[in-house]
């Protein structure tokens, strides 16, 4: 009797639980406890924008595995390995188990597979809000980069970029001028300043090559193919919503799960109360006139 009373309210919780799940496997759940204690907030600071694009996508990785959100993602994951070696266990028992110890290990499967669907709901959430926080992130560097790009773009910046160039062109003319001069002009040999000034020139070009190749200073690429930082962060939002609609599908398998031990749970109930699962009950011996009709003869 207490195993029939337990089976049936574990049956009509799962029931109503599952029922709550279907109807929101594509909302994400914002609980006061989810927002207080594994919350993250990142933000595009002005630092941040500094940083080459393939950078920020590290430092913002960075600073989620730093978050309390990711600390308990961490955890519900060792909940949900723990649960599911402990549902393996239990349906290798159920093989060799009978009468009310096979009641019990039912029960307790069922029990575990809920306790499974109730961890894995609360890391579907923590990680569907976490992917909804980076795209915003994501926007609002793309939003600071478009401000940068429109700033510079302005009628003064293009006129003092140009002069810059036209000063920069004319000084290295007259540095060509000076080292022809410096170094063929009234000697058959060059001068030992001239060759100094020379290997120092060639040094410094292959400092300027050293820095264009260095990987701190190399330009994004996606597929092998050097990007501007705006295009890699609009992949990174490209694969963020490619993830939301893994996420999505995942919702729906899970919520699926969900009826399913729904529906374990009510089977078991009505075992409980009207026999097997084929419905058949042990039927009392009930004494017929045909059984007797020897002992009269």
């Amino acid at each position: 009797m207490k195993n029939h009373i337990r089976i049936l309210s574990l049956a009509v919780g799962l029931s109503l639980g599952s029922a709550a799940l279907l109807c929101s496997s594509h909302v994400l759940a914002q609980s006061s406890t989810f927002a207080q204690n594994n919350d993250w907030r990142p933000v595009a600071s002005d630092k941040l924008i500094t940083l080459p694009a393939n950078i920020i996508e590290k430092r913002i990785e960075q600073d989620f595995s730093a978050s309390p959100m990711a600390m308990r993602l961490v955890e519900l994951d060792n909940q949900m390995d723990n649960t599911t070696a402990r549902i393996a266990s239990l349906q290798q028992d159920l093989a060799h188990a009978e009468g009310p110890m096979l009641d019990d290990l039912q029960y307790e499967l069922v029990q575990q597979k809920s306790t499974y669907l109730d961890v894995l709901q609360e890391s579907f959430e923590l990680r569907k809000d976490s992917l909804i926080k980076k795209q915003q992130i994501y926007q609002d560097v793309l939003s600071k980069y478009r401000q940068q790009h429109n700033t510079a773009s302005s009628s003064i910046k293009v006129q003092l970029k140009r002069q810059q160039k036209e000063a920069q062109a004319r000084m290295e003319a007259v540095m060509a001028q000076v080292d022809q001069n410096l170094m063929h002009t009234g000697y058959n040999t060059a001068s030992p300043y001239a060759d100094e000034y020379a290997s120092n020139l060639a040094q410094i070009d292959q400092l300027k090559d050293k820095i264009n190749q260095h990987k701190a200073n190399a330009a994004p690429t996606i597929d092998g193919a050097e990007v501007s930082s705006e295009e890699y962060i609009r992949q990174l939002l490209h694969d963020a919503s490619m993830h939301q609609s893994l996420l999505d599908q995942e919702g729906l398998m899970l919520s699926y799960m969900a009826r399913l031990v729904a529906l374990d749970a009510q089977a078991l109930e009505y075992q409980m109360a009207y026999g097997d699962s084929d419905g058949n009950k042990i039927k009392p011996q009930v004494a017929k006139a045909s059984q007797a009709v020897s002992l009269f003869l």
